[in-house]
């Protein structure tokens, strides 16, 4: 049985014959390849063609043994599965005289809307790892929403399914994809628009403009779930970023899940199955995990990063979910011995009874051990 096939039948309900791991290795591989002061080639978790030069640039770290090695390459070594993010498979434009560009001017990127109401702009910073890191919000204030609203107004989308197909043909049957909705409504006012503390206040003073911005917003994030029901790809992952001291239960339950069950009622109908991504403290939220209405949960990374345990985790999954769930990835960057976090897969193994896709939780960092996670996966291989 291929790997692909392997990961259908575990988020299919069906107990495979032997374990799936799935280890995401993009950081490191992109981190022994770069430069210090240079920008990451790629985002977490794409696929990295083949082709790409990268695999021949020394860099500030890679090994000679994994020099002139593609990512896959490193994957086929190894036999292990993959599972790649695909951010480009939509392209999105502005209409109604709105506009966005991007520049860069050292360590700084700024992105900036013009629209015909006035101008909004949001800063980055490069940080130590070469990742574009922000360091504001797009809105200073509730004040400015309308800008906003303009902006969510004019945009629109179009399917690049050339994109989806040619990350699939890559990967082939080692593994699979799944195309990225980039927040729900909801998170990107928490995440991007105005940030904790002033979305305490919108809701709390304003609560009739959160509910125009909820409106607006979601009907704008349905079209995009429409024009993922009619790609060519199997899984469509809402990237929340899920932590519950972002998201405290009473917001997640009122402003999140609503989003989550209409995606997946819209999904489901097109034969795909519904991901999100939860990299952080989730202790409180588990009691809601199986009313979410995802399919699957990804970037789940049990105690010591975040505040639950595998087996609290694995109990709150409804009847035919199933999660990304790995050995906690600090594990592998302080030293911890190998055995030690081979025992840990076997609790992983034993909590999930056949329902987990396991990895190194949620990311190997650039400083990662990588034969430790080659090691674990010699390990996991003993299972049958």
């Amino acid at each position: 049985m291929t790997h692909r096939e392997t990961f259908f039948q575990i988020v299919g309900g069906k107990r495979p014959k032997q374990p799936l791991f799935v280890p995401d290795i993009t950081d490191w591989y992109l981190g022994q390849h770069r430069n210090p002061g240079e920008p990451l080639k790629y985002p977490p978790g794409v696929f990295i063609p083949d082709d790409d030069p990268i695999k021949f640039e020394k860099g500030a770290g890679i090994d000679d043994e994994f020099l002139g090695m593609s990512l896959l390459d490193i994957y086929e070594k190894y036999d292990w599965g993959i599972h790649c993010h695909i951010r480009d498979w939509a392209d999105e434009y502005y209409v109604d005289g709105v506009t966005c560009l991007e520049s860069v001017e050292g360590d700084t990127k700024t992105i900036t809307y013009a629209t015909p109401g006035g101008v909004l702009d949001r800063q980055f910073k490069m940080a130590a790892d070469g990742s574009w890191c922000p360091v504001d919000f797009l809105l200073d204030d509730i004040s400015q929403i309308n800008l906003l609203f303009e902006i969510i107004s004019a945009t629109r989308f179009t399917l690049r399914d050339d994109n989806i197909r040619r990350v699939m043909g890559a990967i082939s049957d080692r593994g699979q994809s799944d195309i990225v909705i980039n927040r729900s409504p909801f998170a990107k006012l928490l995440h991007e628009y105005l940030g904790f503390e002033s979305t305490v206040y919108c809701i709390n003073d304003d609560f009739e403009i959160y509910k125009e911005f909820e409106k607006i917003q979601t009907e704008k994030d349905i079209e995009l779930i429409e024009l993922a029901c009619g790609s060519s790809c199997d899984i469509v992952i809402i990237s929340d970023h899920t932590d519950a001291t972002l998201f405290p239960p009473n917001w997640y339950e009122n402003y999140c899940m609503p989003f989550y069950r209409a995606a997946g009622e819209l999904l489901r109908k097109s034969k795909k199955l519904i991901s999100t991504h939860v990299d952080g403290n989730l202790k409180s939220l588990l009691p809601l995990m199986r009313y979410s209405g995802f399919d699957i949960l990804d970037g789940c990374t049990p105690a010591p990063m975040f505040d639950y345990e595998p087996e609290q985790l694995a109990e709150s999954l409804a009847e035919g979910m199933s999660a990304f769930v790995g050995v906690p990835a600090s594990l592998f960057c302080d030293g911890t011995p190998v055995d030690v976090i081979c025992r840990y897969a076997d609790r992983l193994i034993e909590a999930f009874e056949g329902r987990a896709i396991f990895n190194v939780g949620d990311i190997l960092p650039v400083n990662g051990n990588i034969g430790h996670v080659i090691k674990l996966g010699e390990h996991i291989k003993k299972y049958t």
